[in-house]
């Protein structure tokens, strides 16, 4: 596909066969400048979805920084990075990908955020189903109507039920069990039969819209969760960063990820090299190093590092817009019972059709060899498991408990072990800062609190400060300690935080992280011989290669935690503890909670709660893991189901299956027994529709059983499995939960507004 205007490189370049298939559609190149090119598409005019699949698939080109398709101008504008290659051999690929996009499939990049699922129109969706029913009950039993007529009506009733069923064996290439239904529906219309099918019609819509109705009100729930739930994106412009709403991010913009954030987009690495989990992507357990000029996927996890990415996607594929497509569809066919029976429907397939005709050719009676047709019973359990899923996470929803699908809710039930992050999660959250040592008698206790200040200060930025970062900003407010400017600043997650003042390399976190930069504790060890005998976390602080001193502050335990391990203890349900600090901290902790030493683990790094899982997995555990933080969100990621809080980091929110929304503890109790519950349901459900189906089909053979009394035994089984999926909505259980002693909990920190105390003598 030669240009009008091309240099003397690409003129001489024969053209390749897929710019003569291109130039055959019309396509050309109609204008370029250095690093700018104009193609003329014919095909955006015409096909909107191959905008959006275009859209998608240059997006994927590395060396492309920005692109603009006009449809009404038929031409899409690509901006180009020279590399490695050639020119002729960039042209190529956008060649390559021009002619792919007519034909891969591709998500659309646009996502209306306010929109749900659309009311339900009753006449619309049940009009045609009745009427047909109506007519061939009076063309039976008064009224001479024309069976061409009813019979129309019954096949136009089916239209949207073998269209579901044609537009699935498309999509997955292989024939579902709903192709036995369409038969039978066929046989009886074709035999002049016409009540019965059109009333397996009528159970059959009345079950999909009932289904369809318990979706739309749960997804309005989600989508009022999510609308007080403010979701923003860092934009750089100008060597300005702004904060801006997610859903303002446009294609070309400079987004900023700092460490302990989720990648709100996905695009092209301008600069920076960060740590990155990729786990909820690939699966992989393994952590990824992402730098200049590689590709950055949206809902990543940034674990080190700092990237400045270009947008490239949007829409769908933010974590906003990822986390409401899995909440359109997870609920929705992800249980295992559900996978199961489709298994075994779609397996009877073919032995139903060939009993069936067997029975035809011994006995020559069709309604007895359409008999075996009606053993499709996954039809009903699609409706009724779904139904019960959705009841469920609406229930939950209502006692302050956001599930986000079947499928956490199906591991809920199956729960033996729970793993608690300690800092944030079974604390308060409210630290109190008690003391400050110097590690030197010349150091000053407000030179090493005013360090650290600083350093904390940094962190400001982030949706949900840490605890810790609170009380020191909050104890330095309060004695009117001056802070300084950090020129660079680095957080290394589940350590502390590296910055630089005034030139000089100042760290400010745990042990391991004094540890890991050659920073020797001995002196103060030396000065303070019980510091490692205190129940209080300590923080250490360093400045050019030497430590300076240590701040020593304590998070009381929420309340209702000692009840909550009390009740999981009682249910057989192992408890386990992880945290950052210090292994005294964490024994004084487990013994106030009755936690089994052996079940707690000290000084643990983000990706050491990753393999405490893996090695709990090992075992044949199924585990539920909680935290808050950003150094919870590995866990939360490769645990079978999590928790975290409403009032948590921003990325622990969204990597978590289950959201406390009441930042009440208790709610995981609840949480499970709803799962437990829900399952039960769905267990009676799946045999509330197996057992009439197989009974019909049996005495159908065997006694010729009437073709309507089938229908509605076999469809009505369907119905009442349905209704019967309402019951968590109605019939909730109620656990009780005892209360905690006040003897087992730690005396209450100072409220974050309430005025700090001042540093005593006899800290300095």
């Amino acid at each position: 596909m030669p240009p009008k205007s091309s240099p003397p490189q690409t003129s001489e370049r024969p053209e390749s066969t897929t710019e003569q298939q291109l130039e055959s559609l019309g396509c050309q190149l109609v204008h370029q400048t250095s690093q700018r090119w104009r193609i003329l598409i014919p095909q955006l005019l015409q096909d909107i979805e191959y905008v959006n699949r275009l859209h998608w698939l240059i997006g994927e080109l590395d060396f492309v920084i920005s692109f603009r398709i006009n449809p009404l101008a038929r031409s899409i504008v690509i901006d180009y990075k020279e590399g490695a290659t050639s020119r002729p051999d960039l042209q190529e690929s956008v060649w390559v990908v021009i002619l792919r996009a007519r034909t891969v499939p591709a998500p659309s990049e646009s996502l209306p955020f306010t929109e749900t699922r659309p009311e339900i129109n009753w006449l619309e969706r049940m009009g045609l189903p009745v009427l047909s029913l109506g007519l061939a009950l009076l063309a039976q039993q008064l009224l001479p109507i024309p069976a061409l007529l009813v019979g129309g009506l019954v096949v136009a009733a089916a239209v949207p039920f073998v269209t579901r069923m044609i537009q699935l064996t498309i999509d997955e290439r292989r024939l579902d069990a709903d192709v036995l239904d369409v038969l039978w529906l066929t046989m009886y219309t074709l035999k002049g039969d016409f009540v019965a099918p059109a009333l397996m019609i009528n159970l059959m819509e009345s079950g999909e819209a009932l289904r369809d109705l318990t979706a739309r009100t749960n997804e309005r729930q989600a989508l009022d969760l999510f609308n007080r739930v403010e979701q923003f994106a860092r934009i750089e412009r100008d060597g300005q960063e702004f904060q801006v709403p997610l859903l303002e991010v446009q294609i070309g913009d400079r987004v900023v990820v700092y460490p302990g954030e989720t990648i709100p987009v996905s695009g092209r690495i301008l600069r920076g090299t960060a740590l990155v989990d990729e786990h909820k992507l690939t699966g992989e357990s393994t952590l990824v190093s992402r730098s200049e000029g590689q590709v950055a996927q949206a809902s990543t996890l940034v674990l080190e590092g700092k990237l400045c990415i270009l947008t490239k996607r949007v829409g769908k594929n933010t974590r906003m817009g990822i986390t409401l497509e899995l909440m359109r569809s997870a609920p929705v066919h992800d249980t295992r019972i559900e996978d199961y029976s489709a298994q075994i429907a779609n397996a009877a397939i073919a032995p139903s059709i060939a009993l069936g005709g067997a029975i035809f050719a011994f006995t020559g009676d069709i309604s007895r060899a359409l008999a075996p047709l009606h053993l499709d019973f996954s039809h009903g359990i699609r409706l009724a498991v779904p139904t019960t899923i959705l009841s469920a996470l609406t229930y939950a929803a209502r006692q302050g408990v956001y599930i986000r699908s079947g499928r956490a809710l199906e591991m809920l039930s199956r729960v033996d072990t729970l793993i608690f992050d300690k800092t944030g999660t079974m604390t308060q959250g409210n630290a109190e800062v008690v003391a400050v040592l110097a590690a030197q008698p010349q150091i000053l206790p407000t030179s090493v609190l005013a360090l650290a200040a600083s350093l904390e200060r940094e962190s400001t930025y982030r949706e949900s400060i840490h605890p810790v970062a609170s009380a020191i900003l909050r104890y330095a407010a309060a004695n009117d300690v001056q802070l300084q400017t950090c020129e660079v600043w680095d957080y290394r997650i589940g350590m502390g935080i590296i910055a630089q003042i005034n030139g000089e390399r100042v760290l400010a976190g745990s042990s391991r992280l004094m540890q890991q930069e050659g920073i020797d504790l001995a002196a103060l060890d030396q000065q303070y011989p019980d510091l490692r005998t205190r129940i209080e976390s300590l923080v250490y602080v360093a400045q050019a290669g030497e430590l300076l001193g240590v701040i020593l502050y304590t998070d009381p335990l929420r309340p209702e935690v000692p009840a909550v391990i009390q009740t999981l203890q009682a249910k057989h349900i192992g408890t386990y503890m992880l945290t950052g600090d210090n292994p005294r901290v964490a024994r004084n902790v487990s013994r106030q909670l009755g936690i089994d030493p052996s079940h707690v683990y000290a000084d643990v790094l983000p990706q050491g709660k990753v393999e405490v899982i893996y090695q709990l997995r090992e075992q044949g555990k199924t585990i539920a893991f909680i935290g808050e933080g950003i150094n919870d969100a590995a866990g939360l990621a490769h645990a079978d189901v999590s928790f975290s809080i409403a009032s948590g980091n921003d990325m622990a929110r969204e990597t978590a299956d289950v959201l406390l929304l009441d930042d009440d503890l208790q709610g995981i109790l609840q949480a499970m027994e709803i799962a437990k519950r829900a399952m039960e349901i769905v267990y009676q459900n799946t045999a509330i529709v197996a057992v009439p189906n197989i009974g019909v089909v049996l005495a159908s053979i065997v006694f010729a059983l009437d073709p309507i009394l089938g229908v509605i035994i076999s469809n009505g089984s369907m119905i009442a499995a349905e209704l019967n999926g309402f019951r968590p909505l109605f019939e909730p259980g109620e656990m009780p939960i005892p209360k905690s002693s006040p003897a087992t909990t730690s005396p209450p920190a100072h409220p974050a507004g309430e005025p700090q105390p001042r540093l005593s003598p006899a800290f300095s």
